[in-house]
């Protein structure tokens, strides 16, 4: 069986052949793992690259799997082309699975669950290597022209929320829940954020705002990410306006959809 897409990974086209053994696939929902932990290779939604040993997947039933190589398979990230090939369509670590990228085979180790935090770690890392990868381009400005580092950091919602679509929020043991618009954040409703230290703003507090180091309106665990405190509840301060790096506030390491 092989799956075939075009990984950049921000626009990501896939194909997947419908037939195995002379027969028509299967509809996803009748379809029966060989093992927990494989991956329906038939179903991907997203491919990810931190390391050159490994890469993660999402799968079509939301599952991440994290998809370990038997030597070094870089390049996945910039790839024009990415094929998975695995037996009946599903990736077990068997040794006649294998990875295409741009040609190249990369033998499939071992198949393995992530959670969702792991899958977001990589995911962020994968998407910052990505950004750095793109050529630079030419700026004009006041009628001279310079060079310069093109940004492209694009945030994905298994990593990432909008903060003008978020609806609530709630504190727990393990940090903070956020409520999206499911509809707008790639179906997740929850996100886990996971704070720097403990966070005195939030003791009694009815209302935070969330604030991007990239001012961007994404929260993803970038550096400036934070929670802080509305503006009008910072006490004794006589400015009609408070810098953004004044307010009050706790830094954000990781945002994750909530298992």
């Amino acid at each position: 069986m092989t799956v075939a897409l075009r990984c950049a990974p921000f626009v990501m086209a896939l194909m997947a052949s419908a037939v195995a053994h002379g027969q028509p696939a299967a509809a996803a929902s009748e379809r029966t793992p060989p093992a927990p932990h494989c991956l329906d290779a038939r179903s991907v939604r997203q491919m990810e690259q931190a390391r050159p040993e490994a890469i993660a997947v999402l799968g079509g039933n939301g599952q991440a799997y994290r998809l370990d190589f038997s030597q070094a398979c870089p390049g996945v990230n910039d790839a024009e082309q990415v094929r998975l090939d695995a037996p009946d369509g599903w990736a077990c670590g068997r040794p006649s699975e294998r990875l295409v990228v741009d040609g190249r085979s990369c033998a499939v180790a071992a198949v393995s669950v992530m959670d969702n935090r792991s899958f977001a770690e990589v995911a962020r890392e994968s998407s910052r290597q990505f950004a750095t990868t793109l050529p630079a381009v030419s700026v004009t400005a006041k009628g001279a022209s310079s060079s310069r580092a093109r940004q492209a950091f694009q945030g994905s919602p298994e990593f990432c929320f909008a903060t003008r679509h978020v609806r609530g929020w709630s504190e727990d043991p393990h940090g903070v829940v956020v409520e999206t618009n499911p509809r707008r954040n790639g179906g997740h409703r929850y996100y886990r954020i996971e704070l720097g230290a403990s966070c005195s703003i939030l003791a009694g507090a009815t209302e935070v705002d969330f604030q991007s180091g990239f001012q961007n309106g994404l929260i993803c665990g970038n550096p400036g990410d934070r929670v802080v405190m509305p503006t009008d509840h910072i006490e004794n301060d006589g400015r009609s306006f408070t810098p953004r790096f004044a307010r009050p506030g706790c830094e954000v390491l990781a945002v994750y959809p909530k298992e």
